[in-house]
């Protein structure tokens, strides 16, 4: 599934137009640059630490029995990172961040997001319409999203292949990062690929509830016209913060029309550097996307199938 994208139509992997960007690579940067520069929390005050106490010994107190085989996963995912992330998305306010953490505990038990099948996920990722490549300048993975390569009429698939995306850009981030970039990439998209105001809801409720704090910062290219007109009835329903990490990119050639937004406009060099950047972007990585070599890197650093790790 991709986000920003309704309708689906058949279509093929892109090949990226040579145009003197050098020899192409179908292998993506999946591990991180030896330098950046995290974006990390302020310390915890006195009152703060106290509610993390406190959630904590909650959820020890509820944790799944030792002898229940999905314990392990359980236990990595309800780490005290974890517990800050939902208790910062909650402004501190305990009780709401121990509802929604255990909402979202309940769901993970059910739905088991870190087990999802890298078989039953790859029909979605043939065109590559989302797949990972890079990191930016904090640190974060670079998720890029094509919506003109949708492929698939399978909703359920869809709602899975963005969840399993999640789990592994987490298994991607290295220390002391804690959430992703996302690159939506509307180049050549026509009004035909517009997201539906319940697919972008869908999505944002999925990050929202279940991924909290996940979302560094997203950045939209190309954004054409009917784009906007979409992102004006989904913004009532955005967290303040959330709709503040949203940033609309210039064209190469200078800006565009901001369309009324008031969303920040931005140059991605400014965010990625140019050797974790593919030259579809402006960058210098020359990569041309294949299923085969990117599925295969994923598994090998995220978990063939599967990784069990701390949050």
């Amino acid at each position: 599934m991709n986000i920003f994208r309704s309708k689906a139509v058949t279509t093929t992997p892109e090949k990226v137009p040579v145009e003197n960007k050098g020899p192409v690579t179908h292998t993506p940067i999946l591990s991180p640059p030896g330098e950046y520069t995290p974006v990390t929390p302020p310390p915890l005050d006195e009152t703060q630490v106290k509610k993390l106490g406190d959630l904590r010994a909650y959820f020890i107190k509820n944790m799944l029995p030792e002898s229940d085989s999905y314990y392990p996963n359980e236990k990595g995912f309800l780490t005290d990172a974890t517990l800050k992330r939902y208790l910062r998305a909650r402004k501190w306010d305990f009780e709401a961040a121990k509802n929604m953490l255990d909402n979202t505990v309940k769901w993970r038990r059910g739905y088991k997001p870190d087990l999802l099948d890298p078989d039953y996920i790859r029909p979605e990722a043939e065109t590559g319409k989302m797949y990972f490549n890079g990191f930016d300048k904090c640190g974060r993975p670079v998720w890029i999203m094509r919506p003109r390569l949708e492929n698939s009429k399978d909703a359920e698939r869809q709602i899975k292949h963005v969840v399993y995306s999640l789990e592994r850009g987490i298994r991607l981030m290295p220390d002391m990062v804690e959430n992703i970039a996302i690159v939506v990439d509307f180049k050549d998209s026509s009004a035909s690929h517009n997201p539906s105001v319940a697919t972008c809801k869908k999505f944002l409720d999925i990050l929202g509830n279940h991924y909290p704090e996940r979302l560094g910062i997203a950045f939209v290219v190309k954004s054409p016209w009917f784009f906007f007109a979409t992102f004006k009835l989904i913004s009532p329903f955005m967290d303040p913060i959330t709709k503040q990490k949203i940033k609309f990119v210039y064209d190469r050639e200078g800006k565009t029309d901001t369309k009324g937004t008031t969303n920040e406009w931005v140059h991605l060099k400014d965010y990625i550097s140019s050797n974790q950047l593919e030259t579809d972007f402006g960058g210098e990585y020359h990569f041309s996307y294949e299923v085969e070599p990117y599925w295969n890197a994923l598994l090998d650093k995220t978990g063939r199938p599967y990784k069990v790790i701390e949050y």
